[in-house]
């Protein structure tokens, strides 16, 4: 009896040692994509930071507005320690957004050596991570913010279902309070999906309690306070968000009713293709020819999953064991609905499909996937062959559905990382431009570095570079 127990326990430190492994292997293989794929030079919306703040980056005053929070306070600290101490670089900001994508991870190798994820799916989490149909997400600099976001929601998921579970600190509970008005430093936008998925579980929480044998008047107060704390700083958030004037470029006049009325197919088009982009990238669906109907299909299937996902967590009982997979799928969800009413007004169907919002994406994929890790045949089933039927078929198309979305993974990412080397060739050529910038057109420069406003202030924002030895003029 002692010799099974002591083979358990090592072949748990083994899996365990396997996981932080596979995790560092991870970290590693995106770091070496930045450096094979990447130069570090300035362009798009760096154009627009370099004119708004570098003169001026050691000035704080510039938090004290009324829309500071759309703003992300946090990236004027950044913002100050990558002048000063690295001259302005991008690398350092996708240095932060591999940090993000550490914490994200982090949360995920804890979740899954505290419920024993079996190491098939344990992979299939590192995949869906790892993988580079967020290529755009890694390469820009100026996203870093929302991966640390992400980071950060993934934590006070795990810290939520801890409180669920009732194997929270007193100091977890704290936190978990504390987190949302946190969050507001570095979210931006991104607290919406976050706060809404907050609000509804937690409220759930403070009704039912959490898991069935941990439930207490004690543990309800504690997500009554969570869903108020989370309420306030998302109201905190929308009366920042009042004040703030949005620019973007290339978006219609037309409203969404006017849309719906001329197309009425175009938006739940697009809906679609936001779940199609989060299983493929949009460029590896060009190259290869996916027809729309395809992608269609493929969105169409994801959607399913998500709505017999949310179903089979009730009917399988799992929240009587952990909620983290639904806070994903909420989150995940929300995420999918909140971008198809803030970009359609681009009237394309592929930029639903960018990569920009694959860190998004990928939280709705985790909880798909965890929810298929963490399946539990309910006692009840099974002696009910109608039920064990209906279970068996929505297991498959759920299982079906993880082997497309890790088949999606795999195709992206291949295809990103034969194009590593010709986004580095563009980086390098941007290098080549700005310094050089004087011998080229408006027309040139604006094309090279993607920017596609007033070219007076993309030649501002070279000029501030030069005179301060900023980023490609450094010594």
């Amino acid at each position: 009896m002692r010799y099974s127990s002591q083979r358990r326990n090592k072949e748990s430190k083994l899996t365990e040692v396997l996981y932080f492994a596979l995790a560092a292997a991870g970290l590693l293989f995106l770091a070496l994509y930045i450096y094979k794929a990447t130069a570090d030079v300035v362009w798009s919306d760096y154009i627009r930071l370099i004119n708004e703040y570098i003169p001026e980056v050691g000035k704080f005053s510039k938090l004290f507005v009324p829309d500071v929070l759309t703003r992300t306070p946090l990236t004027y600290a950044a913002r100050l320690i990558n002048v000063r101490s690295f001259s302005y670089s991008v690398t350092f900001d996708r240095i932060l957004t591999l940090i993000g994508i550490a914490m994200i991870t982090g949360t995920i190798v804890e979740y899954s050596i505290r419920y024993r994820i079996k190491p098939w799916w344990y992979l299939m989490f590192m995949i869906i991570i790892f993988s580079l149909n967020k290529w755009e997400i890694i390469i820009n600099g100026t996203a870093w913010p929302h991966m640390v976001a992400i980071g950060l929601f993934f934590i006070n998921y795990s810290l939520f279902d801890k409180i669920w579970t009732g194997e929270a600190s007193a100091l977890t509970e704290l936190t978990a309070c504390v987190m949302p008005f946190a969050l507001l430093l570095v979210a931006g936008e991104y607290i919406a999906s976050y706060a809404v998925t907050m609000i509804i579980v937690s409220f759930f929480g403070s009704i039912i309690g959490g898991a069935v044998n941990k439930v207490s008047k004690r543990t309800q107060s504690i997500f009554l306070r969570i869903c108020i704390c989370t309420a306030v700083a998302l109201l905190i958030y929308l009366i920042s968000r009042h004040f703030a004037v949005w620019e973007h470029a290339g978006t219609t006049d037309i409203t969404i009713f006017e849309i719906m009325k001329k197309v009425p197919t175009y938006l739940p088009k697009f809906f679609l293709k936001t779940l199609a982009g989060s299983v493929i990238g949009q460029e590896t669906a060009v190259r290869f020819g996916i027809s729309d109907i395809a992608l269609y299909m493929i969105g169409a299937g994801l959607l399913v999953t998500y709505v017999l996902s949310f179903v089979w967590f009730l009917k399988t009982e799992m929240g009587e064991r952990t909620i983290f997979p639904m806070l994903l799928l909420i989150s995940g969800f929300m995420n999918h609905l909140i971008i198809t009413y803030a970009r359609w007004s681009f009237l394309s169907e592929s930029y639903a499909m960018s990569s920009r919002y694959g860190g998004q994406f990928m939280i709705g994929l985790l909880g798909i996937a965890i929810m298929a890790a963490l399946y539990k045949k309910p006692v009840r089933m099974y002696r009910r062959r109608e039920a064990n039927r209906l279970d068996k078929v929505v297991r498959i198309f759920i299982c079906l559905t993880c082997v497309m979305i890790v088949a999606g993974m795999i195709v992206t990412t291949a295809d990103e990382i034969v194009k590593a080397k010709y986004r580095k060739q563009n980086f390098v050529h941007m290098q080549e431009v700005m310094v050089n910038y004087e011998n080229y057109t408006e027309e040139e420069l604006c094309k090279t570095f993607e920017w596609h406003k007033d070219p007076a202030v993309l030649y501002n924002a070279i000029e501030i570079l030069k005179k301060n030895r900023l980023n490609v003029f450094a010594p």
